[in-house]
């Protein structure tokens, strides 16, 4: 009976401990801060006290908590099933001061509990980033800055490259090379080839192409997202190759995006076209408004999308539609080369409209995703961290 007795007082003294800390945990300094850590009955105390709080804040908020169920929640973490009468008035003190106890929670479990490791869904590129034109001889120009005498490039793409274009309509050669254009994260860009298709390259992107078609077929090679619209030639089929799918087509406008395998559409704005992946597989057919979206397997699955997404990136806007913030997160990374790093692990798959000017400054799309408030986003250096 005794040593129930002392187990008692013992509680109280902890519990009583850890009140006057937490009430006062603005004037609490450094010595008497790693002196109450090292008493293990205060430092537990506080902990089952926090947990009370914590647990309301994550399940619902910041509203007022239950004080009964508190009252519950508490008396099972600090006494057993008969003692509980013995200790009614404590608990009641205690779950009185729960609402005012979160920053205090933070004070010491920041202390004693690691934190959690953010998680990077985009990863900047710390090297120059430049719109590069390479020939077949390994020459590169870089087209964003001025042209020195002996860098040549089609006549008619010079006099547009400060329209972030080049135009292969006019170019005269009797032999046809193979050029390599490389659009860094931050930019787009257009090739009008020499049959009149016209090529919108988005940020992060490489397009491999002939100057001049020969033979039966027009074929490209992709890396990242572009929106073609294919000049008709009913003879010879146009086809953009990525590293999993082909896609034939005669005359028609379509968009495709393969930055990654598992990232792999096309979609069809007019017209028609047929996939495939490029292990043989047979094609499959498109219908306008439908995106091709390739599986592990080498099947592809259609489903009918807002064609907006896909257009409008060309015109110079962000345009998400019921799409998870973690994809709207990976193409701001995309295109304002920043990183990427969720601390709401559960924020990555909200699904959210949002539509921004890709024109503007970071500060001015953050600016927008803040004021939609379902996630608070920072920047920091060259990192966005979403809350």
């Amino acid at each position: 009976m005794n040593k129930d007795i002392d187990n008692i007082n013992n509680t109280d003294e902890s519990v009583k401990k850890a009140l006057d800390i937490m009430e006062s945990s603005s004037e609490i300094n450094d010595e008497q801060l790693q002196e109450m850590l090292k008493d293990k009955e205060v430092l537990q105390a506080c902990r089952d006290i926090m947990d009370s709080s914590l647990f309301l804040q994550q399940k619902g908020g910041i509203e007022l908590p239950n004080v009964e169920m508190e009252l519950e929640r508490f008396k099972k973490k600090q006494h057993s099933t008969r003692m509980r009468s013995n200790l009614w008035k404590t608990t009641i003190g205690i779950a009185a001061m729960i609402t005012v106890l979160f920053g205090s929670y933070y004070l010491i479990n920041s202390l004693t509990t690691p934190a959690l490791e953010p998680i990077t869904v985009f990863t900047a590129d710390t090297t120059p980033q430049h719109i590069v034109l390479q020939k077949d001889d390994g020459e590169k120009i870089v087209l964003d800055e001025p042209q020195s005498n002996n860098q040549v490039v089609p006549k008619t793409a010079i006099a547009k490259s400060e329209k972030k274009e080049l135009d292969y309509r006019q170019v005269i050669s009797t032999t046809t090379q193979t050029h390599v254009l490389t659009v860094p994260r931050g930019e787009s860009f257009k090739v009008v080839l020499c049959d009149g298709t016209e090529v919108w390259l988005n940020a992060n992107s490489n397009f491999v192409y002939p100057t001049a078609f020969i033979g039966n077929e027009r074929i490209v090679t992709l890396e990242g997202e572009a929106y073609f619209k294919v000049a008709k030639d009913a003879k010879r089929p146009f086809i953009v190759k990525t590293e999993t799918v082909q896609t034939r087509v005669l005359g028609t406008e379509f968009n495709i995006r393969s930055y990654t395998p598992e990232d792999t559409h096309v979609v069809l704005i007019n017209g028609k076209v047929e996939v495939s992946n490029t292990k043989g597989g047979s094609y499959t057919r498109l219908y306008p408004g439908e995106d091709a979206h390739l599986q592990s397997d080498g099947n592809f699955v259609l489903t009918e999308v807002d064609l907006d997404s896909y257009v409008y990136w060309k015109d110079g806007y962000f345009y998400f539609d019921n799409i998870t913030l973690k994809d709207i997160m990976q193409n701001l990374g995309r295109w304002y080369n920043v990183n990427i790093e969720f601390r709401n692990k559960e924020a990555m798959t909200y699904k959210m409209h949002f539509i921004s000017d890709r024109t503007k400054d970071l500060e001015h799309t953050i600016s927008l995703l803040n004021r939609m408030k379902k996630v608070t986003v920072t920047l920091q250096g060259n990192t966005l961290t979403i809350d």
